[in-house]
């Protein structure tokens, strides 16, 4: 019936249909992430920080990920539907694999299929729209966002931190009470926005008059500052920083920092397992690093117990009794949704492998791609190079990679896609094309008659 109908439509009317369906998706899923999540527990009155409204979340993703796939044409271009790269595919195939191994697969299954869609649906609307498209829909969404932002803290009663929040994702942060977060769910994930915000509109200059773009830079600069989120502001600086060498340097220069990347981080794996408990050691106390350091080492002592396989995806943090949390720590530390550290609770999910796996997939190749890219437009090779490693080195702190529609989950996934759309091959100059046989054919003959 479907494709009946669309072959009833006027010529040139589908493809613009197809253009506003992708578009209106990227938009709704944006949305959703960002603000979805606290509406959603507002109306259920339980924890924005925990997850709350899960059944609707996952039926409005499956409709923004069938809607994508019409607009994909999946009948007359199957091929389409491959928008994902061998090595993404390939860490999601280790996730599917882990839920085999999980005490709770059901639970694990359907966060991995919640993940699966939104990463399938964002890279078949980057495919579709193209960088330009993409980036101008971020930016109306970071406008708006960032109003509703504004008129939360002036008139709603959550719009800012009021108390240190016990069992909240911020646990142990002494500095959380005043702290803004607006229509966000806490403070973390407002700063992120922020810093993102900025990141965009600071590094590309399109869409949006000159005027606009200051105000809006200095509008989200200082929500950030309010939002007292420390890894945000401080990776800010750090990847606007990047994203500048990137616009100054050839790529010939840039080149050159892939096999220091690629020697570093096992080094700093390394370092991790090795020099983790001696480095925290003396900071042991909740306020630490907000608690952090009481949270990493229950996580660190499952993955040594179970290096290689994990509890399975999904299958760690928030399963009921069950939840491995509970047999490596007590008290405030059971009760959170994640171990503040992407990087950590990838690790206890699926294992070394699947970690690595991840990692290759989400930053490394990229991160390779980007930097090697001798093709791609400076200005958008700054901005997707800042958004990159904004991403990357948030998960430090925070949990977000893999980890179903978190904000900068979204965002990383956008980037990946868009640094595909615009690298093209990495280490060649210049396309090898022969000149037309015509061409050929006139310089012969005049090299005959001379």
């Amino acid at each position: 019936m479907l494709i009946m109908s669309v072959g009833l439509l006027p010529q040139g009317l589908w493809p613009r249909l197809r253009h506003g369906m992708a578009v209106a998706a990227l938009a709704g899923l944006l949305c959703m992430s960002t603000l979805g999540l606290t509406l959603a527990a507002i109306k259920s009155g339980s924890d924005a920080s925990q997850g709350g409204g899960e059944s609707s979340r996952q039926f409005f993703y499956l409709f923004v990920f069938f809607m994508v796939m019409i607009a994909s044409r999946p009948l007359t271009r199957p091929q389409k539907l491959l928008a994902l790269p061998v090595s993404m595919a390939v860490a999601l195939l280790w996730c599917a694999l882990s839920i085999s191994w999980s005490a709770v697969p059901a639970i694990g299954f359907r966060r991995l299929m919640l993940t699966s869609m939104i990463i399938l649906a964002i890279f078949r609307i980057v495919d579709q729209l193209g960088y330009r498209a993409v980036i101008r829909v971020m930016k109306t969404v970071f406008v708006i966002v960032l109003i509703l932002n504004f008129i939360a803290v002036a008139v709603l009663p959550f719009g800012i931190h009021h108390a240190v929040e016990v069992g909240a994702a911020d646990v142990g942060d002494p500095n959380l009470a005043g702290a803004w977060r607006g229509l966000l769910p806490q403070k973390n994930f407002a700063g992120a926005v922020c810093a993102l915000t900025i990141i965009v509109f600071a590094l590309d200059g399109e869409h949006f008059r000159q005027v606009l773009r200051i105000a809006v830079i200095c509008a989200a600069a200082f929500f950030l500052y309010k939002t007292k989120s420390k890894t945000s502001i401080g990776l800010l600086f750090l990847s606007v920083t990047a994203g500048l060498a990137y616009l100054r340097y050839n790529p010939s220069y840039r080149a050159l920092f892939i096999p220091v990347m690629i020697a570093a981080v096992p080094l700093l794996g390394f370092a991790a397992v090795h020099w983790f408990t001696p480095f925290v050691m003396p900071s042991d106390n909740q306020t630490g690093l907000t608690g952090r350091v009481q949270i990493w080492p229950p996580l660190f002592a499952f993955a040594q117990d179970h290096p290689l396989h994990g509890a399975g995806f999904g299958s760690f943090w928030n399963v009921g009794d069950r939840s491995p949390i509970y047999f490596y720590a007590k008290g405030w530390v059971t009760k959170l949704g994640n171990g503040h550290n992407g990087y950590l609770d990838l690790l206890t999910q699926i294992g070394i492998p699947g970690l690595a796996l991840v990692v290759l997939a989400s930053i490394l190749v990229p991160m390779m791609r980007i930097l090697g890219s001798v093709t791609a437009p400076r200005r958008q090779g700054a901005v997707l190079i800042a958004m990159l490693l904004f991403c990357a080195l948030h998960n430090l702190t925070e949990t977000s990679l893999f980890d179903r529609d978190q904000i900068v989950q979204v965002f990383l996934m956008i980037t990946i896609a868009l640094i595909g759309r615009v690298s093209g091959p990495i280490f060649v100059s210049r396309p090898l094309r022969r000149p037309p046989p015509t061409v050929r054919r006139v310089s012969m003959t005049a090299r005959g008659r001379d």
